[in-house]
């Protein structure tokens, strides 16, 4: 049944325009929220550059400036990508032929693009950072035990944040691909 309501609400997507008012509304609301993360993280790097790596606190062990640095190299890398991903959305021309526009945001907002998968380089380099940053804290923990214990919260946190992500978008953007898929369909068997 809450399938059922779910189609019936998004049946205004099923043609062009109702469709195209969607996907710009969805596209606002990535590029505002690519270019907040984007300015995150140009704001955390500085702090994190100076508070981990160049901070001449005598109590700053090696290991804490490697692991500061490979969190600044993190924070760049997503900042990067975040910068990228808000062109693609700034970038979005609704003026292009329908076919071609549908099969953009198709694309678009498909779950799992291989793009999608340098995010990953990142993430890792965060785990690897706080392993650096863990080498001299806890001393009453074995260390090896303080690794594995992180680790698994940290896999934890991202399967969780991970899932998240798949219920957003399976209720934001899913409809608005389903409904692209199906106009996109309908124009081409014509």
């Amino acid at each position: 049944m809450n399938t059922k309501n779910n189609s019936d609400k998004n049946n205004h997507l099923l043609d062009i325009n109702g469709l195209i008012p969607g996907l710009q509304k969805e596209d606002r609301r990535n590029e505002r929220i690519m270019r907040n993360f984007q300015w995150l993280m140009w704001i955390m790097i500085p702090v994190y550059f100076g508070l981990l790596v160049v901070n001449p606190d005598k109590d700053l062990i090696w290991s804490d400036r490697v692991g500061g640095f490979i969190y600044v190299l993190a924070f760049l890398l997503i900042g990067l990508i975040m910068r990228h991903y808000y062109k693609e959305y700034k970038a979005v021309d609704y003026s292009l032929p329908t076919t071609e526009m549908l099969r953009k945001a198709i694309k678009r907002y498909k779950l799992l693009r291989p793009q999608k998968l340098y995010i990953l380089i990142p993430v890792l380099l965060i785990d690897v950072g706080y392993v650096f940053l863990s080498l001299n804290h806890f001393k009453d923990v074995d260390y090896l035990d303080r690794v594995l214990i992180y680790q698994a919260v940290y896999l934890g946190a991202i399967i969780i944040g991970a899932g998240i992500g798949v219920l957003i978008w399976r209720k934001r953007q899913k409809p608005l691909r389903d409904a692209a898929v199906e106009l996109l369909r309908e124009i081409e068997s014509e």
